[in-house]
């Protein structure tokens, strides 16, 4: 798989999912044994976990525009720096609702296999605009 190809995987979450509201994109980019591993130790597993994940994200911004900013591949991985800016109306990782416009920081680092993701790492910073 060309690295070209992991980028555009890597990228598929916030382009398809979180950009497109396509929860339903999930299966097409992640394998059914999928694992996230997020802040404070926060763990999440399987298709329906992802699922679930991107449901409540796309709830409390539901006017999020992400953007990819850099992405770096090495062997079966891609790391992605990301934004996301939107308005929140629900909590995201334990921040209470501002109902104001927040960015949303992060660096993702997604294992690929047989072109599916199949593990995520993930830090992210919460910030007000």
């Amino acid at each position: 798989m060309s690295a070209d190809d992991l980028k555009a995987i890597g990228r598929a979450w916030f382009e398809h999912v979180m950009n497109g509201r396509d929860v339903d994109a999930i299966d097409r980019f992640y394998d059914e044994s999928y694992v996230y591993r997020g802040p404070e130790g926060v763990m999440v597993q399987g298709l329906d976990g992802a699922k679930a994940v991107a449901r409540h994200l796309i709830e409390a911004m539901p006017d999020r525009v992400s953007t990819v900013k850099d992405q770096i591949t090495e062997g079966d991985r891609v790391v992605t720096r990301w934004v996301s800016r939107g308005t929140q109306v629900r909590s995201i990782e334990g921040v209470a609702p501002t109902r104001e416009p927040i960015a949303v920081h992060g660096i993702t680092i997604s294992r690929i296999e047989n072109g599916l993701i199949v593990e995520d790492w993930e830090i992210i910073k919460i910030v007000p605009e």
